[in-house]
């Protein structure tokens, strides 16, 4: 049972969105959909004070900073982007999709198209893995 100190990550992350400024709010709340609808396997945990998105492993968060509402891909420097939809950013790895706030339309079929790709990355990066820790095992006499 959670102490009077612990706050489930449910309820912090259901409290981030319900605290978002309202241009920011309809549009971080459409995002959360479309990552949670792109893989039964989304899992949406609590992290550095942000909702994060894990399909196998993390793959990208929602944040509120001074530009805006930021959707940051974790292995972003891997992904795709032919419909323009990354923001420069100065991360190695990460890349940064700044949606217009509402009453904007978010780009939803491109967005379906990209976060689909991630979890497609996730899944390879997944089995790669998997599949070195295999080949070490045989190496060291293993089956």
């Amino acid at each position: 049972m959670p102490t009077s100190h612990t706050v489930p990550s449910t309820t912090r992350i259901q409290g981030w969105f319900e605290g978002l400024p309202a241009p920011w709010q309809e549009q971080a709340l459409r995002l959360r959909d479309l990552l949670l609808e792109a893989s039964p396997q989304m899992v949406e945990t609590w992290k550095y004070g942000i909702p994060f998105y894990e399909h196998r492993r993390w793959m990208c968060y929602l944040s509120l900073q001074k530009k805006g509402l930021v959707l940051g891909f974790v292995e972003g420097v891997h992904l795709g982007d032919p419909e323009g939809l990354f923001a420069p950013t100065d991360h190695a790895q990460i890349r940064h999709y700044l949606p217009p706030p509402a009453p904007a339309p978010l780009p939803e079929g491109a967005l379906r198209r990209l976060i689909q790709q991630a979890v497609d990355l996730n899944e390879r990066l997944v089995q790669e893995k998997l599949g070195k820790a295999r080949r070490k095992r045989r190496t060291r006499g293993g089956r």
